[in-house]
């Protein structure tokens, strides 16, 4: 039986109030998962990388010195000209280019691999795997990352910190989809596509964070940003930091993270 997912409602601006706060708010993706990654799919510098919804430019970035050129895209202009900002002169091999899954197609050449970070669920997912049937090499792949905590790995701060986001998270409904049990999970989705065989890489690492990217997390997200909450965001931005300076030591905390890929191959 097939899969049908009914898919979130495209809006190219979401992240536009969240740009400025995702590279120190979010979790950066392990190094050493982007070498297993890369070593996976046997990359020596000679192929091409597809990042789609780039953001700014974390993936792209990471995987430039194992390929030899790469495409970027992303729908939010303030995600591009910091992704291009942040790759000037370390990774020139990148093109940083406005568009979205939905602009898939073959005028883009093929890659061996394609890279989507914490954004899948924003697509259209079994068009856009359709698409990348066309664009992805033979033996090349899609490999989907994430952050996430660690099940059973956590500091005294973090279930609270968790719990104040989701208070306020709660009135957006594309999240409550999202988190509802009627959501098919990414790997149900990939299933039943063209990559059909799947392997998960995870690196679990205890980190030090900073109170400071700690109170961006919530305005890196597009359910906590200033377009969804207006002035509700300074009163949770206040409560968070409370929270996080009752724990800190000098400004800094103790955090697990568990960075993954699903990479996902033709049978």
């Amino acid at each position: 039986m097939r899969i049908v997912t009914e898919p979130i409602p495209f809006v190219p601006d979401r992240f536009r109030h969240a740009a400025a706060h995702y590279l120190t708010g979010r979790a950066a993706y392990s190094s050493r998962l982007i070498r297993r990654v890369a070593q996976s799919m046997e990359l020596d510098g000679t192929q091409r990388l597809l990042d789609i919804g780039c953001g700014p430019g974390q993936l792209s970035i990471a995987f430039s010195t194992w390929i030899a050129d790469g495409l970027a895209l992303d729908p939010e202009p303030e995600m591009l000209r910091i992704a291009t900002e942040l790759g000037a002169g370390i990774a020139p091999n990148i093109a940083y280019r406005q568009g979205s899954s939905y602009d898939l197609c073959a005028d883009m050449g093929t890659f061996r691999l394609a890279v989507i970070g914490r954004a899948f669920h924003w697509m259209d997912r079994a068009d856009t795997l359709r698409r990348l049937d066309a664009l992805i090499e033979p033996g090349g792949a899609l490999a989907l990352f994430a952050t996430s905590q660690p099940a059973g790995a956590s500091e005294p701060w973090t279930a609270e910190y968790r719990n104040l986001l989701d208070e306020y998270a709660q009135a957006d409904p594309v999240r409550a989809r999202r988190k509802s049990d009627d959501w098919v999970a990414h790997e149900t989705v990939l299933m039943q596509s063209p990559f059909a065989s799947l392997e998960r890489v995870s690196i679990i690492e205890r980190r030090r964070v900073s109170v400071d990217a700690l109170t961006m997390r919530p305005q890196s997200m597009s359910s906590l940003s200033r377009g969804q909450l207006g002035d509700r965001l300074d009163e949770l931005i206040s409560r968070v930091k409370a929270l996080l300076d009752a724990h800190a030591r000098d400004g800094w905390l103790d955090e697990w993270v568990e960075s993954s890929a699903v990479i996902a191959r033709r049978r």
